[in-house]
């Protein structure tokens, strides 16, 4: 349902569920949400929800009506990335704060790589922190279900296309700013697309493409976005990755492609050239920056003739 607005200003409240077993941090977070509904001037209110159990929080999440979870990940009975995976197989579409004890970096890093939208530390964060947080993480989220109904898609692969991935991309980058993250952008390109179309017409050409976006997504995680940038070049996005994983993803992609080239007999091999631009939060570059080094990076290497390579996914030394 859409909100109501009055001179351009929710006057909705925005629904809070937390998660968290400790009594006692729960009457903090309690008490800064109270603080934080008057943090920002003009902002809407808050209704604040608690589940002490996590059992109890899906039972909620699954009546519907949740704007955001604050979501405890030292849970009773649970390990890791437990509670927010079991979360986000309740409503994979509402927004995750999750809450992380100190000295907890590692595990805060790996809620980002698994979809949270932020993290904040028990004891170090202020009702002000805490609205900008919950706020953020719900702004995120609206802009990310609105991107799904205007024309950011690339028709042909289904994948979001070069306005798309930029208008998605651009969170993660304020994010990675704010909090010291990181992130790597990779650019794939399908070698010599003119020659398949050539050898094996632009239909053939046109599959090729389809399926190597398939091969894309396989290869990397649901939290990663995936695009088709133009042509035969596509860009990803690897949430909390840094330049030490490329040969990780390089491998992981090779393997697909080497499936692929043994699947039938074909005029060509698939070849797939890659390129990375790493981000660690401490610089300026944009998004269309870390492209242009992504590409730079990837044309270091010279492509194979498809008629002639054998099928892999070739990474730049640059």
């Amino acid at each position: 349902m859409a909100r109501r607005t009055l001179t351009g200003i929710e006057i909705d409240p925005v629904r809070v569920l937390l998660i968290e077993d400790n009594p006692r941090h729960a009457r903090l977070l309690e008490n800064a949400m109270g603080e934080a509904g008057v943090a920002f001037a003009g902002a809407a209110p808050y209704e604040f929800s608690h589940a002490p159990r996590l059992s109890q929080g899906l039972n909620r999440l699954g009546k519907g009506g949740v704007d955001v979870v604050l979501l405890d990940l030292s849970l009773p009975k649970t390990s890791g990335l437990e509670p927010l995976q079991r979360v986000r197989e309740r409503d994979p579409d509402v927004p995750v704060v999750a809450l992380t004890g100190l000295n907890e970096d590692n595990l805060a890093a790996q809620a980002l790589g698994a979809g949270a939208q932020d993290y904040l530390t028990k004891g170090k964060f202020t009702a002000s922190l805490l609205a900008r947080s919950i706020r953020y993480a719900v702004q995120v989220r609206r802009l990310q279900m609105g991107m799904r109904s205007l024309s950011l898609n690339d028709g042909l692969t289904g994948l979001h296309n070069r306005r798309g991935f930029l208008h998605l991309t651009e969170p993660h980058v304020k994010l990675a700013q704010r909090t010291k993250g990181r992130f790597l952008v990779v650019s794939a390109d399908v070698a010599q697309l003119r020659d398949i179309n050539r050898v094996a017409g632009y239909e053939e050409g046109n599959r090729v493409l389809r399926e190597t976006a398939v091969l894309l997504k396989g290869t990397f995680r649901d939290c990663d976005l995936v695009a088709r940038i133009e042509g035969s070049t596509f860009a990803v996005l690897a949430a909390d990755a840094a330049l030490d994983k490329r040969a990780i993803i390089a491998a992981r992609v090779a393997e697909h492609v080497r499936r692929y080239n043994g699947m039938t007999v074909r005029l060509y091999n698939l070849v797939v050239n890659l390129g990375f631009a790493p981000f660690d939060g401490s610089g300026t570059a944009t998004i269309e920056d870390l492209l242009q080094q992504a590409v730079a990076d990837r044309v270091g290497a010279r492509p194979r003739r498809p008629s002639r390579a054998v099928g892999h996914a070739r990474r730049s030394h640059a």
